[in-house]
Protein backbone atom coordinates (compact mmCIF):
# COMPACT_ATOMS: atom_id res chain seq x y z
CA UNK A 1 0.00 0.00 0.00
CA UNK A 2 1.63 2.95 -1.02
CA UNK A 3 2.39 5.73 1.94
CA UNK A 4 0.58 8.92 1.88
CA UNK A 5 2.78 11.85 1.90
CA UNK A 6 2.14 15.20 4.42
CA UNK A 7 1.12 17.18 1.02
CA UNK A 8 -1.32 15.14 0.49
CA UNK A 9 -2.83 14.89 3.82
CA UNK A 10 -3.46 18.28 3.99
CA UNK A 11 -4.95 18.42 0.78
CA UNK A 12 -7.39 15.75 1.58
CA UNK A 13 -7.96 17.30 5.05
CA UNK A 14 -8.92 20.66 3.27
CA UNK A 15 -11.04 18.63 0.79
CA UNK A 16 -13.22 16.81 3.51
CA UNK A 17 -13.52 19.89 5.58
CA UNK A 18 -13.87 22.20 2.50
CA UNK A 19 -16.45 20.17 0.46
CA UNK A 20 -18.42 18.43 4.16
CA UNK A 21 -18.93 22.28 5.20
CA UNK A 22 -20.19 23.18 1.43
CA UNK A 23 -22.70 19.90 1.31
CA UNK A 24 -23.98 20.73 5.26
CA UNK A 25 -24.45 24.04 4.12
CA UNK A 26 -26.26 22.81 0.95
CA UNK A 27 -28.29 20.57 2.86
CA UNK A 28 -29.59 23.48 5.11
CA UNK A 29 -30.09 25.81 2.12
CA UNK A 30 -32.14 23.15 0.58
CA UNK A 31 -34.41 22.63 3.30
CA UNK A 32 -35.09 26.00 3.86
CA UNK A 33 -35.37 26.96 0.30
CA UNK A 34 -38.47 24.04 0.19
CA UNK A 35 -40.07 25.83 3.10
CA UNK A 36 -39.50 29.36 1.65
CA UNK A 37 -41.17 28.41 -1.84
CA UNK A 38 -44.45 26.50 0.14
CA UNK A 39 -44.57 29.71 1.87
CA UNK A 40 -44.20 31.87 -1.44
CA UNK A 41 -46.43 30.02 -3.19
CA UNK A 42 -49.24 30.44 0.13
CA UNK A 43 -48.49 34.30 -0.17
CA UNK A 44 -48.83 34.57 -3.70
CA UNK A 45 -52.30 32.56 -3.05
CA UNK A 46 -53.23 34.85 -0.76
CA UNK A 47 -52.17 38.31 -2.42
CA UNK A 48 -54.69 36.97 -5.09
CA UNK A 49 -57.50 36.64 -2.20
CA UNK A 50 -56.44 40.06 -0.29
CA UNK A 51 -58.35 41.75 -3.79
CA UNK A 52 -61.45 39.76 -3.95
CA UNK A 53 -64.43 41.87 -3.08
CA UNK A 54 -66.85 39.91 0.09
CA UNK A 55 -70.28 39.29 -1.05
CA UNK A 56 -71.43 37.75 2.16
CA UNK A 57 -70.69 37.19 5.70
CA UNK A 58 -69.32 33.32 5.14
CA UNK A 59 -67.02 35.01 2.35
CA UNK A 60 -65.90 37.86 4.95
CA UNK A 61 -65.11 35.40 7.67
CA UNK A 62 -63.01 32.95 5.28
CA UNK A 63 -61.30 36.11 3.28
CA UNK A 64 -60.12 36.48 7.44
CA UNK A 65 -58.93 33.40 7.90
CA UNK A 66 -57.17 33.26 4.37
CA UNK A 67 -55.50 36.90 5.68
CA UNK A 68 -54.82 35.37 9.00
CA UNK A 69 -52.89 32.11 7.08
CA UNK A 70 -51.10 34.91 5.07
CA UNK A 71 -49.88 36.66 7.64
CA UNK A 72 -48.50 33.52 9.81
CA UNK A 73 -46.91 32.59 5.86
CA UNK A 74 -45.25 35.53 6.18
CA UNK A 75 -43.68 35.22 9.87
CA UNK A 76 -43.21 31.92 9.29
CA UNK A 77 -40.72 33.32 5.96
CA UNK A 78 -39.10 35.44 8.25
CA UNK A 79 -37.97 33.09 10.78
CA UNK A 80 -36.85 30.91 7.85
CA UNK A 81 -34.97 33.87 6.80
CA UNK A 82 -33.41 34.32 10.02
CA UNK A 83 -32.51 30.66 10.69
CA UNK A 84 -31.13 30.12 7.80
CA UNK A 85 -28.39 33.26 7.89
CA UNK A 86 -27.65 31.71 11.43
CA UNK A 87 -26.87 28.42 10.46
CA UNK A 88 -25.19 29.44 7.53
CA UNK A 89 -23.23 32.15 10.21
CA UNK A 90 -22.45 29.22 12.63
CA UNK A 91 -21.54 26.66 9.55
CA UNK A 92 -19.09 29.00 8.48
CA UNK A 93 -17.39 29.93 11.63
CA UNK A 94 -17.46 26.06 12.48
CA UNK A 95 -15.15 25.14 9.12
CA UNK A 96 -13.29 28.42 10.08
CA UNK A 97 -12.42 27.48 13.22
CA UNK A 98 -11.84 23.77 12.22
CA UNK A 99 -9.90 24.58 9.62
CA UNK A 100 -7.60 26.43 11.92
CA UNK A 101 -7.47 24.30 13.85
CA UNK A 102 -6.33 21.65 12.04
CA UNK A 103 -3.68 23.98 10.75
CA UNK A 104 -2.19 24.84 13.84
CA UNK A 105 -2.26 21.46 14.42
CA UNK A 106 0.23 20.39 11.72
CA UNK A 107 1.70 23.65 12.15
CA UNK A 108 3.24 22.45 16.09
CA UNK A 109 3.80 18.76 14.60
CA UNK A 110 5.89 20.30 12.42
CA UNK A 111 7.69 23.39 14.05
CA UNK A 112 9.01 21.00 16.90
CA UNK A 113 11.17 18.64 14.70
CA UNK A 114 12.39 21.60 12.54
CA UNK A 115 13.40 23.27 15.68
CA UNK A 116 14.75 19.73 16.63
CA UNK A 117 16.37 19.89 13.28
CA UNK A 118 17.78 23.46 13.59
CA UNK A 119 19.36 22.51 16.64
CA UNK A 120 21.26 19.34 15.18
CA UNK A 121 22.20 21.24 12.51
CA UNK A 122 23.70 23.81 15.03
CA UNK A 123 25.64 20.78 16.71
CA UNK A 124 27.04 19.28 13.54
CA UNK A 125 28.68 23.16 12.40
CA UNK A 126 30.11 23.16 16.11
CA UNK A 127 31.86 19.76 15.49
CA UNK A 128 29.75 17.73 17.17
CA UNK A 129 28.78 14.83 14.82
CA UNK A 130 27.78 12.34 17.41
CA UNK A 131 24.03 14.22 17.98
CA UNK A 132 20.96 11.80 17.12
CA UNK A 133 17.32 12.59 16.70
CA UNK A 134 14.46 10.80 17.81
CA UNK A 135 12.68 9.54 14.53
CA UNK A 136 9.35 10.50 15.63
CA UNK A 137 6.52 12.64 14.24
CA UNK A 138 4.84 12.36 10.62
CA UNK A 139 5.97 10.53 7.84
CA UNK A 140 8.37 13.17 5.80
CA UNK A 141 10.04 14.19 9.84
CA UNK A 142 10.49 10.31 10.66
CA UNK A 143 12.22 10.20 6.97
CA UNK A 144 14.63 13.37 7.42
CA UNK A 145 15.36 12.39 10.51
CA UNK A 146 16.76 9.45 9.23
CA UNK A 147 18.33 10.46 6.59
CA UNK A 148 19.97 13.68 9.19
CA UNK A 149 21.10 10.43 11.82
CA UNK A 150 22.74 8.50 8.98
CA UNK A 151 24.50 11.88 7.56
CA UNK A 152 25.42 12.31 11.16
CA UNK A 153 26.90 8.67 11.27
CA UNK A 154 28.69 8.96 8.38
CA UNK A 155 30.49 12.53 9.17
CA UNK A 156 31.36 11.02 12.22
CA UNK A 157 33.31 8.64 10.70
CA UNK A 158 34.89 10.82 7.99
CA UNK A 159 36.01 12.88 11.18
CA UNK A 160 37.72 10.10 12.57
CA UNK A 161 39.05 9.29 9.39
CA UNK A 162 40.44 12.60 8.70
CA UNK A 163 41.82 13.16 12.11
CA UNK A 164 43.87 10.04 11.71
CA UNK A 165 44.91 10.88 7.91
CA UNK A 166 45.85 14.13 9.24
CA UNK A 167 48.18 13.13 12.04
CA UNK A 168 49.37 10.96 9.63
CA UNK A 169 50.41 13.76 7.71
CA UNK A 170 51.57 16.11 9.99
CA UNK A 171 54.34 13.29 11.65
CA UNK A 172 55.34 12.68 7.98
CA UNK A 173 56.05 16.22 7.34
CA UNK A 174 57.70 16.43 10.68
CA UNK A 175 59.95 13.54 9.92
CA UNK A 176 60.57 14.96 6.45
CA UNK A 177 61.11 19.18 7.58
CA UNK A 178 63.74 17.46 10.62
CA UNK A 179 65.37 15.52 8.12
CA UNK A 180 66.05 18.08 6.13
CA UNK A 181 66.94 20.34 9.09
CA UNK A 182 69.54 17.59 10.34
CA UNK A 183 71.03 17.85 6.67
CA UNK A 184 72.24 21.59 7.26
CA UNK A 185 74.49 21.12 10.56
CA UNK A 186 75.34 18.07 9.36
CA UNK A 187 77.21 19.24 6.26
CA UNK A 188 79.77 21.12 7.62
CA UNK A 189 80.64 18.72 10.03
CA UNK A 190 81.39 16.06 8.07
CA UNK A 191 82.97 18.90 5.33
CA UNK A 192 85.41 19.63 9.42
CA UNK A 193 86.04 16.03 9.05
CA UNK A 194 87.27 15.45 6.07
CA UNK A 195 89.46 18.25 6.38
CA UNK A 196 90.83 16.76 9.68
CA UNK A 197 91.16 13.00 8.15
CA UNK A 198 93.11 14.81 5.12
CA UNK A 199 95.27 16.53 7.16
CA UNK A 200 96.10 13.21 9.60
CA UNK A 201 96.75 11.70 6.30
CA UNK A 202 99.11 14.42 5.01
CA UNK A 203 100.94 16.12 7.82
CA UNK A 204 100.05 14.60 11.42
CA UNK A 205 101.95 17.10 13.27
CA UNK A 206 100.31 20.41 11.61
CA UNK A 207 96.79 18.70 12.93
CA UNK A 208 96.97 20.58 16.19
CA UNK A 209 96.83 24.07 14.10
CA UNK A 210 93.35 23.25 12.28
CA UNK A 211 92.34 21.71 15.79
CA UNK A 212 91.04 24.27 17.89
CA UNK A 213 88.85 25.70 15.12
CA UNK A 214 87.45 22.51 13.65
CA UNK A 215 86.54 21.73 17.21
CA UNK A 216 85.25 25.00 17.52
CA UNK A 217 82.75 24.47 14.29
CA UNK A 218 81.81 20.62 15.45
CA UNK A 219 80.49 22.34 18.99
CA UNK A 220 78.73 24.59 16.97
CA UNK A 221 77.13 22.68 14.80
CA UNK A 222 76.20 20.06 17.54
CA UNK A 223 74.83 22.94 19.70
CA UNK A 224 72.34 23.90 16.33
CA UNK A 225 71.29 20.86 16.01
CA UNK A 226 70.21 20.68 20.09
CA UNK A 227 68.26 23.68 19.21
CA UNK A 228 66.58 21.93 16.30
CA UNK A 229 65.44 19.11 18.04
CA UNK A 230 64.29 21.30 20.82
CA UNK A 231 62.47 23.98 18.22
CA UNK A 232 60.64 20.78 16.54
CA UNK A 233 59.85 18.91 19.83
CA UNK A 234 57.12 21.74 19.92
CA UNK A 235 56.31 22.49 16.34
CA UNK A 236 53.80 24.67 17.33
CA UNK A 237 56.13 27.59 18.23
CA UNK A 238 57.01 27.84 14.74
CA UNK A 239 53.96 30.48 14.44
CA UNK A 240 55.11 32.13 17.72
CA UNK A 241 58.43 32.20 17.84
CA UNK A 242 60.95 33.67 20.77
CA UNK A 243 61.97 37.10 19.05
CA UNK A 244 65.07 38.23 20.89
CA UNK A 245 67.42 41.38 20.17
CA UNK A 246 70.60 40.69 18.59
CA UNK A 247 73.27 41.60 15.97
CA UNK A 248 73.01 39.57 12.24
CA UNK A 249 76.25 40.70 11.39
CA UNK A 250 77.73 38.33 14.53
CA UNK A 251 75.10 35.48 13.68
CA UNK A 252 76.12 35.21 10.01
CA UNK A 253 79.86 35.09 10.80
CA UNK A 254 78.95 32.39 13.01
CA UNK A 255 77.01 30.78 10.81
CA UNK A 256 79.36 30.73 7.43
CA UNK A 257 82.49 29.68 9.45
CA UNK A 258 81.72 26.40 8.98
CA UNK A 259 81.15 26.57 5.26
CA UNK A 260 83.68 29.09 4.48
CA UNK A 261 86.83 26.20 4.83
CA UNK A 262 85.20 24.60 1.22
CA UNK A 263 83.34 27.59 -0.27
CA UNK A 264 83.88 30.76 -1.27
CA UNK A 265 81.44 32.90 0.63
CA UNK A 266 82.29 36.99 0.14
CA UNK A 267 80.39 38.75 3.38
CA UNK A 268 79.56 42.53 3.16
CA UNK A 269 78.00 43.29 6.59
CA UNK A 270 77.10 46.34 8.09
CA UNK A 271 78.26 45.72 11.79
CA UNK A 272 75.80 48.48 13.52
CA UNK A 273 72.51 46.86 13.04
CA UNK A 274 70.23 44.98 15.39
CA UNK A 275 67.44 43.08 14.78
CA UNK A 276 64.21 41.05 16.56
CA UNK A 277 63.92 37.76 15.25
CA UNK A 278 64.25 34.01 16.53
CA UNK A 279 67.49 33.16 16.60
CA UNK A 280 67.18 29.30 15.57
CA UNK A 281 64.67 30.61 12.98
CA UNK A 282 67.27 32.99 11.80
CA UNK A 283 69.86 30.21 11.65
CA UNK A 284 67.29 27.87 9.91
CA UNK A 285 66.39 30.51 7.23
CA UNK A 286 70.18 31.22 6.41
CA UNK A 287 71.23 27.89 6.40
CA UNK A 288 68.38 26.74 3.89
CA UNK A 289 69.48 29.78 1.37
CA UNK A 290 72.91 29.15 1.45
CA UNK A 291 72.81 25.83 1.07
CA UNK A 292 70.19 26.19 -1.70
CA UNK A 293 73.25 29.01 -3.69
CA UNK A 294 75.59 26.07 -2.87
CA UNK A 295 73.62 23.34 -4.92
CA UNK A 296 72.86 26.04 -7.27
CA UNK A 297 76.71 27.56 -7.69
CA UNK A 298 78.89 26.48 -10.09
CA UNK A 299 82.65 26.38 -11.37
CA UNK A 300 83.31 27.36 -7.26
CA UNK A 301 81.67 30.62 -8.30
CA UNK A 302 81.32 33.20 -5.47
CA UNK A 303 78.40 33.36 -3.14
CA UNK A 304 78.14 37.00 -1.88
CA UNK A 305 76.22 37.87 1.32
CA UNK A 306 75.02 41.54 2.07
CA UNK A 307 73.53 42.99 5.28
CA UNK A 308 72.64 47.04 5.23
CA UNK A 309 70.07 48.92 6.55
CA UNK A 310 67.66 50.98 4.65
CA UNK A 311 65.41 53.52 5.95
CA UNK A 312 63.66 51.42 8.75
CA UNK A 313 65.17 48.28 7.36
CA UNK A 314 67.37 45.87 7.66
CA UNK A 315 68.15 44.19 4.33
CA UNK A 316 69.97 40.60 4.32
CA UNK A 317 70.80 39.49 0.47
CA UNK A 318 72.05 36.23 -0.63
CA UNK A 319 73.35 36.41 -4.21
CA UNK A 320 74.81 33.30 -6.07
CA UNK A 321 76.20 32.84 -9.47
CA UNK A 322 74.38 29.76 -10.50
CA UNK A 323 71.80 28.15 -12.76
CA UNK A 324 69.41 30.34 -11.90
CA UNK A 325 65.77 29.66 -12.13
CA UNK A 326 63.08 29.28 -14.73
CA UNK A 327 60.61 31.64 -14.97
CA UNK A 328 57.67 29.69 -14.60
CA UNK A 329 59.28 27.87 -11.71
CA UNK A 330 59.51 30.77 -9.97
CA UNK A 331 56.18 31.85 -8.32
CA UNK A 332 56.38 28.21 -7.48
CA UNK A 333 59.49 27.82 -5.08
CA UNK A 334 58.08 28.49 -1.87
CA UNK A 335 55.74 25.74 -2.07
CA UNK A 336 56.21 22.84 0.20
CA UNK A 337 57.54 19.81 -1.59
CA UNK A 338 58.42 21.88 -4.94
CA UNK A 339 61.97 21.04 -6.13
CA UNK A 340 64.01 21.03 -8.89
CA UNK A 341 66.96 19.00 -7.20
CA UNK A 342 67.34 15.09 -7.95
CA UNK A 343 67.81 15.12 -4.14
CA UNK A 344 65.67 17.57 -2.96
CA UNK A 345 62.90 17.54 -0.88
CA UNK A 346 61.11 20.65 -1.49
CA UNK A 347 60.45 21.77 2.23
CA UNK A 348 64.05 24.07 2.86
CA UNK A 349 62.29 27.20 1.15
CA UNK A 350 59.12 26.38 1.94
CA UNK A 351 60.46 26.66 5.75
CA UNK A 352 62.31 29.51 5.01
CA UNK A 353 58.84 31.70 3.94
CA UNK A 354 57.47 30.12 6.65
CA UNK A 355 59.73 31.01 9.29
CA UNK A 356 60.01 34.81 7.98
CA UNK A 357 56.18 35.33 8.13
CA UNK A 358 55.96 34.17 11.49
CA UNK A 359 58.92 36.74 12.11
CA UNK A 360 57.24 40.29 10.26
CA UNK A 361 60.14 39.39 7.50
CA UNK A 362 59.54 40.13 4.06
CA UNK A 363 61.14 37.79 1.71
CA UNK A 364 61.94 38.43 -2.40
CA UNK A 365 63.97 36.34 -5.10
CA UNK A 366 65.26 37.34 -8.46
CA UNK A 367 66.40 34.93 -10.25
CA UNK A 368 67.66 34.74 -14.06
CA UNK A 369 68.49 31.33 -15.78
CA UNK A 370 72.35 31.08 -16.26
CA UNK A 371 72.82 34.44 -14.20
CA UNK A 372 71.78 33.25 -10.67
CA UNK A 373 69.75 33.41 -8.01
CA UNK A 374 69.04 36.92 -4.99
CA UNK A 375 67.33 36.10 -2.37
CA UNK A 376 66.44 39.47 -0.38
CA UNK A 377 65.39 39.69 3.33
CA UNK A 378 63.29 42.45 4.65
CA UNK A 379 63.74 42.87 8.50
CA UNK A 380 62.11 45.84 10.25
CA UNK A 381 65.01 47.18 12.38
CA UNK A 382 65.86 47.38 15.81
CA UNK A 383 67.59 50.14 17.57
CA UNK A 384 69.29 48.64 20.82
Amino acid sequence: MPKIGLHTRIILLFLIVSIGGLMLLNMVFQSKQEEIHGAIKRMELLERLRGLRQYSHVDSVQAQEIMREYDAAKALLNVSLGDSRVVTSVVLFLVIILSSSIFIVFIIRISKPLRELKHATDQIRQGNFSVHLPETGILEMRELKNSFNVMSRELETIQTKLLVAEKEMIWKDLSRILAHEIKNPLTPIQLVIQRLEGRLESDPESIKDIMPESVSIITQEVENLRLLAQDFSNYAKASQPSRELFNPASSIREIVKSYSQNYDIQLQLAEDLSIFFDKTHFYQVLTNILQNAIDASQDAKPITIKLYGERSYVVLGINDQGSGIESKDLARIFEPYFSKKSKGTGLGLALVKKLCDANGTIVRVKSKPGEGTEFTLIIEETTA
